[in-house]
């Protein structure tokens, strides 16, 4: 809607025209509505959002995958100050394009193409071999055990379990009776209800071909591998010691230990 007001003043002079204009300026939608915080809905965003790369030319590029040896920090560019976009956790994989830059390899992730450190995957997952406690092979403490007589597997228990239980005290080598008498076996003296006991049997399994064991005797029961898998029974022979319910009996075969 416009409006106007025209004035004339008087004798012969010059006619003043004064129009005033009721029509406001167009607004600016887009400026007033992020003004106020808003966005309008019909705004595309498109134009704050950085190009993505050609996903199909990346994908044609995969040769293949590695794993991540470590967490793995997923980044923009080959550069250690480019943004982490994501992380890989250790264990699991990634495709690799086989681009390389310096030190880094390119992936993609998410249909797009990235880099990790090339140091930090591999086609195989490393194998950790856990660290093993070497067998102890020095010889007891005097007063402990002789070793007079053993034979060589029988020895190797004997410097074995003293290394290992070093509050074990006493032990039975060479005697007038069946094996002890040709230095094949061995009493470990623990006491009855001790569970010490329990923890020798179970290293000396554990460790059966390293010390050339042929079989174990312990609380009324043997373990002989070569008959049966497991613990087996053993008639009652009358008193803790006959019964081995104070030391585990063990008898080598004498130079069979793999160690």
């Amino acid at each position: 809607m416009c409006g106007g007001v025209v004035a004339h003043e008087g004798g012969g002079g010059a006619a003043v025209e004064k129009v005033a204009a009721a029509t406001p300026q167009k607004q600016d939608l887009f400026a007033a509505s992020v003004s106020q915080g808003q966005v309008p809905p019909t705004v595309s965003r498109s134009a704050e959002r950085a190009p993505l790369p050609d996903t199909a030319s990346v994908e044609d590029t995969i040769t293949g995958m590695r794993f991540a040896v470590k967490k793995l920090q997923v980044h923009a560019d080959a550069n250690p100050t480019s943004p982490v976009l994501a992380a890989v956790a250790k264990g699991n994989t990634v495709d690799i394009t086989g681009v390389k830059q310096g030190g880094w390899t390119q992936i993609v992730h998410k249909d797009a193409a990235r880099w990790v450190k090339s140091s930090l995957v591999a086609k195989q997952m490393p194998v950790v071999v856990p660290k093993v406690k070497p067998l102890g092979t020095s010889p007891c403490p005097a007063g402990k055990g002789s070793e007079s007589g053993l034979q060589p597997d029988t020895v190797k228990v004997l410097r074995a379990v003293c290394a290992k239980f070093p509050s074990i005290q006493s032990y039975g080598g060479v005697a007038g009776r069946g094996e002890h008498a040709t230095g094949h076996s061995l009493d470990i003296m623990v006491g009855v209800g001790n569970p010490v006991g329990d923890e020798v049997a179970a290293f000396l399994q554990e460790h059966r071909a390293d010390l050339g064991i042929e079989y174990l005797i312990w609380k009324q029961r043997i373990w002989r591998p070569a008959t049966s898998p497991g613990w087996r029974g053993m008639e009652n022979r009358g008193g803790a010691t006959a019964n081995h319910m104070d030391h585990v009996h063990v008898t080598t075969y004498g130079s069979a230990a793999t160690s």
